[in-house]
């Protein structure tokens, strides 16, 4: 072997070497928590998303998420349960169309991570799309990469209903009414595919 093979056999080395330690991977939901929450002019309700799906491309580097390179997350639309019994889950179901849209969606369009100290902080752009209606919106996350090498993401989102064409829900012939402001808390752990 001469000596110029040799050296360029080094530089790939030394190239090729920390890739191990830089991957892209696809994860998927191991544990999903989605909670909605509201008041009305009674008391506040929640409701909470039952079954979830999803697939999620990133890159960890150190033990910490460095990059996130897309989110794609479906919700079944039938799956919440509302804090206050099966009149309100049907009130929801109704609310949300989901004979007609049976998922809410989310897809990423671009995904910076603005913060890669201690945990990852994470500023999501996409499409939400509830009962029906798209919309563009931002989210900030918390990333960060737990013991066992899961995902954690973990954030808050406050919504209009009305911006997804919602129609705030009613009940004892219009006596009780929902405000339109509702808030997503939400905390995903994802595995590797």
């Amino acid at each position: 072997m001469n000596r110029k093979t040799l050296t360029l056999l080094i530089i790939l080395w030394g190239v090729l070497l920390p890739v191990p330690l830089i991957s892209q991977n696809t994860y998927i939901i191991k544990s999903c928590s989605i909670v909605v929450a509201g008041t009305s002019n009674i008391h506040d309700w929640t409701a909470e998303v039952g079954k979830s799906s999803g697939n999620f491309k990133l890159k960890v580097e150190k033990g910490k998420v460095a990059s996130v390179q897309s989110v794609d997350l479906k919700v079944d639309a039938q799956s919440l349960t509302g804090s206050k019994g099966s009149i309100m889950n049907s009130k929801i179901k109704d609310a949300l169309k989901s004979k007609k849209n049976p998922f809410i969606t989310y897809e990423s369009t671009s995904i910076t991570v603005t913060d890669r100290s201690v945990n990852s902080k994470v500023v999501a752009n996409g499409v939400l799309n509830i009962a029906g209606t798209p919309q563009n919106v931002s989210i900030e996350v918390t990333g960060k990469v737990l013991p066992n090498g899961d995902i954690e993401f973990s954030g808050t989102k406050k919504l209009k209903m009305t911006d997804y064409k919602v129609e705030p829900p009613k009940a004892m012939l219009g006596a009780l009414t929902t405000a339109n402001d509702v808030t997503l808390t939400f905390k995903v752990i994802l595995k590797i595919a």
